[in-house]
């Protein structure tokens, strides 16, 4: 079942604290509706009771849709860094091992940090593709096209609705403004190449991308560091 928790929130414009309902994790199966109010940015809304201010607030959510097998938690990094998340992550994960039986798979959980990681790869398992393949051709895309879509300024999403059978359409967004600036087309038949080999050799991907948070841009980031004046 969908959870929720009162939290004491402070509006962003005026100051005025109050207590407000938040969703700390929603089942999707059970209430479709939390899925649309999430895809259209409604979800953990709060109207400020003073100046009527609406406000969205980003924290931990899980996302649970037990009808298509899918398990994401999504960690906003807005109060502590992305080691430290996937530090406590990787603690819970063990935790829920050591209290399962021997013979039981703990459950396949997808990491994300931002609401548009969590909305973009809703849709990509959803359109059953391999999320892998999908990060490694945004990969490709940022190494091919340094001038024009840096990994430090710029990220690719992919536009799972408007694909065609033919192209994958992959949005340039500015990664400050959060602006999307232009469309990239990459041949579908190039992403089925690549699931076919990925699915007899998934090694070289699952190093490239390893662990529960699967993204083309952070691994470029991390073999590129860039020193901060």
């Amino acid at each position: 079942m969908s959870a929720q928790k009162t939290y004491n929130i402070r509006c962003p414009q005026c100051g005025h604290q109050q207590k407000v309902e938040l969703y700390d994790s929603i089942n999707v199966t059970q209430q479709p509706e939390l899925k649309t109010a999430l895809f259209e940015n409604r979800l953990n809304c709060v109207l400020c009771g003073s100046c009527e201010s609406a406000f969205r607030i980003d924290k931990p959510l899980l996302y649970h849709d037990p009808g298509r097998n899918i398990l994401i938690h999504w960690m906003p990094d807005t109060a502590v860094s992305r080691e430290e998340i996937l530090d406590e992550f990787d603690k819970s994960m063990e935790e829920l091992r050591a209290v399962l039986p021997e013979d039981v798979e703990p459950p396949r959980v997808r990491l994300v940090f931002t609401r548009t990681e969590l909305v973009e790869l809703i849709f990509v398992i959803e359109a059953g593709m391999e999320e892998r393949v999908v990060e490694y051709i945004k990969y490709t895309i940022h190494m091919q096209n340094q001038g024009r879509v840096p990994p430090k300024t710029k990220q690719l999403l992919l536009n799972v609705q408007d694909s065609t059978a033919d192209e994958l359409l992959f949005a340039v967004q500015n990664a400050e403004t959060f602006e999307l600036e232009e469309v990239l087309r990459y041949p579908r038949t190039a992403y089925r190449s690549m699931r076919e080999m990925y699915r007899k050799d998934p090694d070289e991907l699952s190093e490239l991308f390893p662990g529960p948070y699967i993204s083309a841009r952070s691994a470029l980031m991390a073999e590129n560091p860039v020193d901060e004046e």
